[in-house]
């Protein structure tokens, strides 16, 4: 069921508004929006801390543009695509209905004309995915869903768009689909790549699953479950028997000795061959024919190699898997095949992540807020006060996730001996409330004769490491904190105090919070970077002189007297593919103007009367003909007034001495 947006959800995706949530996994979280059109559709948002990643991008772009190729037989059909947005994302045909797994928990398992239309519109989805040179990777019932009584298989190509890096992939991302793993999946054997039979086994066990309500190989624990898969034959329950000769092809341990997708198809399908299989409606038959001859130029072309795979080779994988998960340890796929991994683009675009810079002198990133453990008020800087023995924590940047290496820097005044400064990085949380995000997360806790690092999980803290150093109260000091992917350094004017170890698992990337353990704690000048560098990007120039460019526009408060400025190019489609090598048929290239945003916000104050210049009032007279920017003044309400809802939109901004003076709007259209 579709869940409301949280607090801390864009309302625009591109050009599709968000209307709520479907779901959330590994990689992102899966929106119902509305394209312009008015259609709905399903956009899946990769999560920020993935777009970081130059190779990240690389490989979704390539992801998305096989995925494309995928004719919408039994799928849920690929609309659109932006690989470069600031977050990536895909858009779907939305597919409303129950997914496999809902109708088997409410109804039991199926039988008849139900059980065979699953097992073929499943292989069907398989042989036009495969037939695109795709492999989906994660097939389970969470991943088919019904549409007017035909299944529909989502989520394929991208469903795990890398192999695990650094932080990629987690134990227990790996337990949730582990039902439906192929043996191979196990084997860390390099040599040995993913092919189109780890999805032929999925669909085994899927089609066991939906005709029994239980999993072939399943375990009360997943250590159980991992032996069973590599070791043990399935348990089919009361399948039909030609549903069952098939399905144990399908699960057949070593991949060469599997059928492949149209050939599970051809089986299911062709005249005689299955006597009791039930009948099939008109539309599903025509799309399952269709689909078995389905093939592109990027298409697999599976060998039959016999059986290579011995009982004993199988057994020391299954003792090293059943040890590794017993261990946490993550289990990590194969590298792609050559026809897998896409042609990295010749001059990509580098995504380091975000920097934000914020004198904190008033409302802008961080906003005032009361609650039952303290206050965050603005009084020659940001005063956080805690009321309880608990921390007292201001959300800094709740729209933004910082990628695992990172810089913070921020001067923090201790009220007094028993004030105690309080840093939360990395943090996540399940919804907008703060004090989620501030149960789990790192934090840094700087007292007047200590410091400390520690995580916390579920609110439960876990220190790391302490070191004794004298910090006056009264006066500003220097707080800086910068991470890699496992270590945490922090500094006080300019001098290391301490070093930790960054272990959680669950811990990755995430938000940066400022807070007061106890006491009161007043803050000024903060300064966020991705990357290593603490002075990489400088503090822009515009941040205290003079300056006019063009920007997307996060933030404009004229009751608040502040912006949050991006310094932004506005470009054509054709320019932005030729700067960033895209290839043609990127859906950037098509696009009347593209923003190649520059990663660095700034809170900036307005002056006392800023002027607001629009020329929506008459388009003839107040644009530029040659920047497009408004040149009418208008009141803020009638500037403030949207057409749209990009995000964020595009402006020609005029700073003196660090305020902006005028915001002009771009015409874009």
């Amino acid at each position: 069921m579709p869940a409301p947006l949280r607090p801390t959800d864009p309302r625009y995706i591109g050009r599709y508004r968000l209307l709520s949530r479907l779901g959330e996994g590994g990689m992102g979280s899966v929106f119902l929006a509305s394209a312009p059109t008015g259609r709905p559709v399903a956009v899946k948002v990769i999560r920020p801390e993935y777009a970081h990643e130059p190779e990240f991008r690389a490989r979704f772009r390539g992801e998305v543009d096989r995925a494309r190729q995928v004719p919408p037989f039994c799928t849920a059909e690929v609309l659109d695509a932006d690989p470069e947005h600031v977050t990536p994302y895909l858009v779907v045909e939305y597919v409303d209905g129950p997914s496999l797994s809902e109708v088997v928990d409410d109804r039991g398992p199926l039988t008849g004309g139900s059980l065979h239309g699953v097992a073929v519109g499943v292989a069907t989805a398989l042989a036009a995915i495969h037939g695109a040179g795709v492999i989906h990777r994660d097939l389970k019932p969470r991943n088919v869903l019904f549409a007017l009584g035909t299944p529909k298989v989502i989520d394929f190509g991208i469903a795990r768009p890398l192999e695990p890096t650094s932080f990629h992939t987690r134990a227990e991302e790996m337990v949730g689909t582990l039902a439906y793993m192929a043996p191979e999946r196990f084997d860390t054997d390099a040599d040995h790549h993913l092919t189109p039979a780890v999805d032929v086994f999925a669909w085994g066990a899927l089609v066991t699953y939906a005709g029994t309500g239980r999993t072939p190989f399943g375990g009360d624990i997943p250590t159980v479950t991992a032996a069973h898969i590599l070791t043990q034959p399935p348990r089919l329950g009361d399948l039909p028997p030609y549903l069952a000769e098939l399905v144990l092809a399908a699960l057949e341990k070593s991949p060469s000795n599997r059928p492949s997708a149209p050939e599970l198809l051809d089986r299911l399908l062709v005249s005689g061959s299955s006597p009791s299989a039930p009948s099939l409606p008109i539309e599903l038959r025509r799309e399952a024919e269709a689909a078995a001859h389905y093939r592109t130029g990027t298409g697999w072309s599976l060998e039959k190699r016999g059986r290579k795979r011995r009982t004993a080779a199988i057994t020391a994988i299954a003792l090293a898997t059943v040890a590794a998960v017993g261990a946490g340890t993550v289990l990590r796929n194969r590298e792609p095949t050559p026809a897998e991994a896409p042609p990295p683009p010749s001059a990509p675009a580098a995504v380091a992540g975000p920097s934000l810079f914020d004198a904190l002198r008033g409302p802008g990133f961080v906003n005032t807020s009361t609650d039952q453990y303290g206050t965050c008020t603005y009084r020659n800087g940001l005063r956080v006060t805690a009321k309880t023995a608990d921390a007292a924590m201001c959300a800094l940047t709740p729209y933004v996730v910082f990628p695992p290496t990172q810089t913070i820097a921020v001067s923090a005044t201790l009220a007094d001996a028993r004030s105690c400064a309080a840093i939360v990085f990395r943090a996540v949380g399940e919804d907008g409330n703060l004090v989620n995000y501030f149960r789990d997360g790192y934090l840094a806790t700087i007292c007047p004769g200590e410091v400390r690092l520690a995580s916390t999980i579920g609110g439960a803290v876990s220190p790391i490491a302490a070191a004794k150093r004298p910090t006056a109260p009264g006066k500003a000091h220097r707080i800086s904190l910068a991470t890699t992917d496992r270590s945490a350094t922090v500094a006080i004017d300019g001098a290391d105090v301490l070093d930790g170890m960054l272990t959680e698992s669950a811990l990755v990337s995430g938000r940066v919070l400022l807070g007061a353990s106890t006491g009161r704690v007043t803050y000024t000048d903060a300064e966020l970077r991705s990357g290593a560098d603490p002075a990489a990007p400088a503090v822009p120039p515009f941040a205290t002189g003079d300056a006019q460019f063009t920007a997307g526009m996060w933030t404009l408060y004229d009751a608040g007297g502040v912006a949050i400025v991006e310094p932004t190019e506005f470009l054509s489609g054709r320019e932005y593919c030729r700067r960033f090598a895209l290839a043609d048929s990127s859906p950037r290239c098509s696009q009347k103007y593209v923003p190649a945003t520059s990663s660095l916000a700034v809170s900036l104050p307005l002056a006392d009367k800023p002027a607001y210049l629009d020329y929506r009032r008459n388009p003839q007279k107040c644009r530029d003909s040659r920047t497009r920017a408004g040149t009418c003044p208008v009141s803020f309400r009638e500037f403030s007034t949207t057409t749209d809802g990009t995000s964020p939109w595009p402006a020609v901004v005029t700073i003196k001495a660090g305020k902006v003076t005028s915001v002009a709007r771009l015409d874009l259209a």
